[in-house]
């Protein structure tokens, strides 16, 4: 239950995920998986369901040893459709995503986290 109060308490949310075979941490699953419930962070009525969960502002920080935003490993990306899915569906919706991707290809792995962080906006 503390993981849910601090959770509904914060008005930023920050995520730090590594694309771990194209998805998530098991620790991150096993930790929506405790904030995600029924009359908690999401009810569902005559309309469908409804998040709960309003008014947050999340970032999310994907490290990824290759390319997932563009180009042929695109559609291998799971966490960020995950993420931004399992958030709106507890209600959270204002959500910016920054990575660090590529950092394990050797043509650009040098300059992949200091591209990353000068992608950060925060706002």
């Amino acid at each position: 239950m503390t993981q849910l109060h601090n959770y509904r308490r914060s008005d930023i949310i920050i995520i730090s995920v590594p694309i771990y075979n194209f998805g998530i941490p098991s620790a991150l699953k096993a930790y929506i998986d405790h904030i995600a419930r029924g009359g908690m962070t999401f009810r569902y009525s005559e309309n469908g369901f409804e998040g709960l969960v309003k008014n947050k502002k999340v970032y999310i920080a994907v490290a990824s040893g290759s390319i997932f935003s563009e180009g042929d490993y695109q559609a291998y990306d799971f966490v960020v459709p995950y993420l931004k899915s399992v958030l709106g569906f507890i209600g959270i919706t204002d959500i910016s995503v920054f990575r660090a991707e590529g950092l394990g290809l050797p043509v650009i792995q040098d300059t992949a986290l200091s591209k990353g962080i000068e992608s950060i906006v925060i706002a």
